[in-house]
């Protein structure tokens, strides 16, 4: 096999590997300016809910705007404080600033947006305007 394509298969593979498990952090890594925590969004015959995994962050630290069918959801995970790490090993746990946005495809009733944060997940449910259901009318002519 060219020395290339060898190459590039080990990349891919590298990659996929580093998307299935996720990647230790190398010593002396810096965490990005924010991450994506990980989230579920399902659908209720009248509720959107979305649910995000966000363990270690205070409830306070979370903010949730909705805006013109964008939901923002944004916050802050702090560092526990901890005696100073002299032999860092691994490092998975990302902190500090994180935000998901997402459009919301209908219309919903925006001031009865309700978030819980429970066990470390935050619970949102967005009420959909539920359209009345057309009915069959006979239409006379004059």
């Amino acid at each position: 096999m060219p020395r290339n394509n060898f190459d590039q298969m080990r990349s891919q593979l590298h990659r996929l590997m580093g998307e299935f498990f996720k990647e230790a952090k190398p010593l002396g890594y810096q965490p990005d300016q924010s991450f994506r925590p990980p989230m579920d969004i399902y659908e209720t015959e009248d509720h959107l809910v979305i649910v995000m995994e966000v363990a270690g962050v205070k409830s306070e630290d979370i903010h949730i705007l909705f805006n013109k069918g964008i939901l923002s959801i944004s916050g802050t995970r702090s560092e526990p404080s901890s005696p100073p790490k002299t032999h860092l090993h691994q490092m998975e746990i990302d902190y500090g600033n994180f935000g998901r946005t997402l459009r919301i495809p209908y219309p919903v009733k925006s001031d009865e947006i309700k978030a819980t944060y429970r066990e470390g997940f935050l619970l949102i449910s967005v009420p959909k305007i539920i359209e009345p259901v057309s009915k069959t009318v006979e239409v006379r002519i004059r």
